[in-house]
């Protein structure tokens, strides 16, 4: 599964940070916005195609894998003990296109990038970093548990087979991953404080990303859109 960054070159690679971001959030309004169910599945196979285009058709295995459990769930609860299918296949259809536009941000927008970008829109360090953080928490873990696992088995741990064995292989693969963690936590912290992260000084990106104006007329014209659907959707 892909959660997080994705090198690669494709259209939203090559757009400004704060497109992306706005394609997710414009996402996320629409999704409640737009009329259900046509709305939200309108929205997915947009995504998806999107996807496609982008070079990034893994995220639609992620997306698949997190929305097939919410599917199951709004199946039993609508269709099986409920008598209102339509609206199961409503909210189904809001939770992958909300999936859809996150995980494709995440896989298309650099954190650093995204960090430059806040620079230089005038947002402080303070506030950037921990947000460039809070996206790479989860590709971190993975690659450092996937490490861990490696190593392990390397050593003779059986971490497949029973329930009870693969209990038993939690213990021994789950403390060096909180330990390597909180290790990594004081060294970034170190880090940030021999760059001068404390700094009151406004800081300024040394390669800040262009922002074209495409980039830009792509930004104002979801703006538009969102704020459209939302005044129909109150008048309505």
């Amino acid at each position: 599964m892909i959660i997080g960054f994705v090198t690669g070159t494709g259209l939203l690679h090559r757009a400004h940070p704060f497109t992306g971001v706005t394609i997710a959030l414009a996402v996320a309004v629409l999704a409640f916005a737009l009329p259900a169910p046509v709305g939200p599945a309108g929205l997915t196979v947009m995504l998806v195609l999107l996807a496609l285009v982008a070079g990034l058709p893994r995220v639609l295995v992620t997306a698949l894998t997190f929305a097939a459990p919410f599917w199951a769930f709004l199946f039993l609860i609508h269709v099986v003990f409920g008598d209102n299918p339509a609206r199961g296949l409503a909210v189904a259809g809001q939770i992958t296109a909300m999936l859809l536009g996150s995980l494709l941000v995440l896989a298309s927008v650099h954190p650093g990038r995204l960090v430059d970008a806040l620079l230089t829109a005038g947002v402080p360090f303070s506030v950037a970093y921990p947000l460039a953080a809070t996206l790479q928490s989860v590709p971190r873990l993975q690659a450092r548990a996937g490490a861990i696992l490696d190593a392990q088995r390397c050593r003779g741990l059986a971490v497949g087979g029973s329930l009870w064995r693969r209990v038993r292989a939690v213990v021994p693969l789950a403390i060096p991953l909180v330990l390597g963690a909180l290790a990594e936590v004081d060294e970034r912290a170190l880090a940030l404080e021999a760059r001068g992260a404390g700094s009151p000084a406004r800081h300024t990106p040394l390669n800040p990303p262009a922002d074209s104006h495409l980039d830009r007329a792509v930004r104002w014209s979801l703006l538009l859109v969102v704020l459209l659907a939302v005044g129909v959707r109150i008048a309505s």
